[in-house]
Order: structure tokens, then sequence, then C-alpha cells
């Protein structure tokens, strides 16, 4: 049974990491700040600065820091300074028996996509949205939602496309970046997309490589018993439709037009200019009306 971590009140600490790539250090210490600004505390792991090559720190360092944050006593929440690349080194040697014993709420997305599916694994849910490093980029808006969900606040998403496929409904929700999904399959972080509603989200890859990832997909038996699709924002697509012969929206109805779930696209969760929250691992309804889509939470 999955459960929530406890929300956060005022005072409450979360702790920063960087389980993947070397951060921006102005950018994350601006994100500190408005969490600050919040009214929680927050604590900088040891090595959240550090550099060895594309990674913030040696695999020990980063795992060493994640696991500090994971074990700690009196921490809330925990934040990942950045994705990039990274967590995959580490994830499998994670031990997660404090966690359990207090259980925090996981925040992050893209390479971070495999730690919330630890977590999912490990009976817990999390929350999809932004590293910190890109929380002061966001709009005022976007980072209330984000500070709300961490207190526990209501969070209600509509998205309007010509290419939904209509429909209504529920499931736990789970997913991520589209590209640390299909590295899921066949390790000890893939999960059982069966009966639940997936989203996705994806940024830099030409059209030919989301092809080929949703094909894959397919291959591994991971879209056939789907409940739901929820597409978010596939940013700074390199390859054009004109080249490749379809659009991002084009590709996904192709894959999953053969099966009866509903699909809403143009969710505002991605690398783009708006990353709203999204509670990994809950139960959530999906309602998909001609180019309207709404996603509400059940629990």
């Amino acid at each position: 049974m999955i459960q929530h971590p406890p929300f956060l009140q005022t005072d409450d600490l979360i702790i920063i990491v960087s389980p993947s790539g070397v951060v921006q250090e102005d950018l994350v210490r601006g994100g500190a700040e408005i969490l600050q600004g919040a009214g929680f505390t927050v604590e900088f792991a040891p090595h959240v600065f550090s550099k060895h090559f594309k990674f913030a720190g040696t695999n020990q360092q980063r795992l060493s820091d994640l696991q500090y944050a994971l074990d700690h006593s009196n921490a809330k929440a925990i934040y990942c300074a950045r994705g990039g690349f990274g967590i995959t080194h580490i994830l499998d040697h994670i031990d997660w028996t404090l966690f359990k014993q207090n259980p925090k709420w996981i925040i992050g997305y893209s390479d971070i996509t495999a730690l919330h599916h630890a977590a999912y694994l490990t009976g817990f849910t999390s929350i999809h949205t932004s590293v910190l490093q890109g929380l002061s980029e966001l709009s005022i808006e976007n980072q209330q939602a984000i500070l709300g969900a961490l207190k526990g606040h209501s969070i209600k998403m509509s998205a309007k496309s010509n290419f939904n496929k209509s429909g209504e409904s529920t499931g736990e929700l789970v997913g991520g970046n589209l590209s640390l999904l299909v590295h899921q399959i066949g390790t000890g972080s893939d999960i059982d997309y069966s009966g639940k509603i997936l989203f996705i989200e994806e940024v830099g890859e030409p059209l030919y490589h989301v092809d080929r990832m949703l094909l894959q997909l397919a291959r591994a038996g991971k879209l056939k018993g789907l409940k739901g699709l929820l597409v978010g924002e596939f940013f700074q697509m390199t390859e054009t439709k004109e080249l490749f012969g379809a659009s991002v929206e084009e590709i996904i109805f192709q894959h999953c037009s053969i099966y009866d779930f509903p699909i809403g696209f143009n969710f505002p969760v991605g690398h783009g200019e708006q990353n709203w929250p999204l509670v990994h691992g809950a139960n959530v309804q999906l309602k998909v009306s001609g180019n309207s889509a709404q996603l509400n939470y059940l629990s």
C-alpha cells in the first residue's frame, strides 16, 4: 500500500542533495532562499557543490549525501539540486531501512525519475517537479504550487490539445522522464505500469529517439495495461517533423491508439518554462474530453 510521507509545516527541515550532475551554485542557493522564505529550514548535504567531471562528486560522495538525507531523523523532505546524469550509478546501493521508519518527501525530476521509482517500490509517494537549481527560474505561481504541494495543498492540473483521446480513468500516477523510464526496464527500479496512469516528458531528443523509446515501451508490454497517459512537455526536440515525418504528438498517438486508455497532451510538466508538481504514486483521476484534459487527486 503506497503511503504519503508527512506533509511539511513551518520550520521543518529540508535537506539539499546533489545525487546526479554537477550543479550551478548560485541557482541552487537561490532555490534554497525560496524554501527559506516559505518558512522551511534548509541544510546542504556536505557534497552538494562538489565536482567530479560531469558529476556532483564521486559516486561514494553522492551516495553518502543521499543516504545521510534518507536516514536523517528530523528532516521532512529531500530536495535534489539537479538531475542530469548519475543517480543510477548509486541507486542500487541505497539502504531504505531508516527511511521506511521515518519517510520524507523526495523532490526532483529528469534523472531523479529513477529515484522516484525506487521510493515508490519502497512504498512511498514523492514529488515530481523542478529540481532546486531550476526553482528560481519558474513563475511565482509555479513556485507557490510546488511549495503548496509540500504542505499538502490540493493540486489540480488541466491542459488542452487537439491530439487528446477522450476517456476517464483512475489509478496510481507513475512515470517521469521518458529516457529514464526506458532505462529502468529490466532493472530493480522498474515499475509495473499495469492499472496505472503514466506521465511522460522529455528534453533535447531527436524525434526518432522518441519514436524508438515509445516503441521500446510497447514491445516491453509497458503500454498495454495502462489506465491512462498524461503527456507533459517535449522540450527543445532536435529534429523537425519535416525531417522525421511525424510530430511528438503524432508519434505518441501512433503507438497508443490501439489501446483503450485516455490520453491528455500538453500538461505543464517538464523541462520548459513550467514544471508543476505531480505526486508520484498518488491515486488520481484523469478526465479527457475533446481538447480538454484534467488531473484530479483522489488521495
